[in-house]
């Protein structure tokens, strides 16, 4: 009897380990069909879906803290219209100053950025004007050439 109450459990520990094994398959499955069908009624290729929840991330941590590994990014069909599901796991709201101190660093980043964007226009615009000159000292030179040849004929 205690053989027998002892095999049970044992041989019910790895009954228990299949069956939570075929559900983490199942669910695993059940995920992948979901990305499929998200991306088959979105036409949004997996490079672009992990883009916009790498964007999304970068945005909202911004104003909260959060377990950017488990949030989830799904696409739900309901009817004729498909609706962004997001699930965050966010850990903490940041304060105020925080949230102003991330806003200014990236105003900052975007100020020069536009400024070196300027900078190459000028260059661009320097490098074109240089070339028009050359192209005017070009059509000088090949008019009094002209002339030349024609007093020479004359």
């Amino acid at each position: 009897m205690i053989l027998q109450n002892l095999y049970n459990k044992v041989i019910g520990f790895f009954r228990q380990t299949d069956i939570e094994q075929q559900e983490s398959t199942k669910e695993t499955a059940c995920n992948r069909l979901r990305v499929v069908l998200m991306q088959d009624r979105t036409n949004l290729t997996p490079e672009l879906m992990e883009r916009m929840r790498k964007e999304m991330i970068e945005l909202l941590s911004k104003y909260v803290e959060m377990d950017k590994e488990a949030l989830e990014l799904n696409l739900e069909q309901d009817g004729e219209q498909v609706a962004l599901m997001l699930s965050i796991p966010v850990i903490r709201a940041k304060d105020e100053e925080e949230i102003k101190a991330a806003l200014a660093k990236e105003d900052e980043e975007k100020a020069k950025s536009t400024s070196e964007s300027e900078d190459e226009s000028t260059e661009d615009n320097e490098d074109t004007l240089e070339e028009e000159d050359l192209e005017d000292e070009v059509e000088i030179v090949e008019d009094e050439i002209e002339i030349v040849e024609d007093e020479e004929e004359a």
